[in-house]
């Protein structure tokens, strides 16, 4: 696969994956990939944590359940998640960001079938759903999500050691730049490989549970945690996605008043 079609094929993988763990040559290709990324003078601020066992992957779905739980209780996080939700498929091509809803979300059995014109409604008003939150509506979607990150063949942490910063007021810019670059050719490569990936943010979302992460594994209190990837040889191939047209985003010479 060439990178131009890597790129386009990409996908954040929601489902399940197959049982078993990842070739050791493809976890190889992995870590080429970014070890391969490049960073500011050089500095390569990386270093990969790759759990397999269950002890690790156990201790980490327990975080993620709870945090998930958590952030149903949360008004703001359920508004901010309101705004990129998208109830249709037409809706969502038309506008050409976001996610859809049916495929981000497990949606309760009554809602299911649901008018799409409830839906939004629902959406606009989704901050007032923290009271069912405290009432125990997060504990299904989180006891899903935790058992999809204590079944996935490989968790990879991903950490930033700031001690290696370049020179420069941006120093921290960068870093974090480069960072994201690593993470890109991983997610590459995945796709080349027919590895998915997702992101799993809920146990990193808060400051508390980022600093248990740091104990569980050993991480020096002088690195930040970055993110954490789910990766697993896929059972199905993932759906389709959108983009903004370029028109969008795209301007010559000087940016148009919007």
């Amino acid at each position: 696969m060439n990178v131009f079609d890597a790129m386009i094929q990409r996908r954040s993988h929601r489902g399940t994956f197959q049982k078993r763990a990842i070739d050791a040559d493809d976890l190889e290709k992995l870590i080429e990939a970014a070890r391969w990324a490049p960073s500011p003078f050089n500095v390569q601020p990386w270093e990969l944590v790759l759990i397999q066992e269950s002890e690790g992957k156990t201790a980490l779905a327990d975080l993620t359940e709870r945090a998930v739980v958590a952030q149903f209780t949360d008004p703001k996080f359920l508004d901010d998640n309101s705004r990129w939700m998208r109830v249709n498929e037409k809706e969502w091509q038309e506008r050409g960001d976001g996610v859809l809803l049916s495929e981000h979300v497990t949606l309760p059995k009554p809602l299911q079938h649901a008018p799409e014109k409830l839906l939004e409604e629902l959406l606009k008003n989704a901050k007032s759903f923290a009271l069912l939150g405290h009432l125990g509506a997060g504990k299904i979607p989180a006891g899903e999500i935790a058992t999809q990150v204590r079944e996935a063949p490989l968790l990879m942490l991903v950490t930033m050691n700031c001690k290696r910063f370049p020179p420069g007021q941006g120093a921290t810019r960068w870093m974090w730049l480069s960072m994201g670059m690593l993470i890109q050719n991983v997610l590459l490569a995945a796709t080349a490989l027919k590895i998915g990936v997702q992101f799993v943010s809920a146990p990193l979302e808060s400051a508390a549970d980022r600093e248990r992460i740091r104990q569980l594994f050993n991480v020096p209190t002088s690195y930040e945690i970055i993110t954490l990837l789910r990766m697993g040889y896929m059972e199905e191939e993932g759906s389709g996605s959108v983009r903004l047209q370029t028109s969008g985003f795209v301007h010559t010479e000087k940016m148009k008043a919007k």
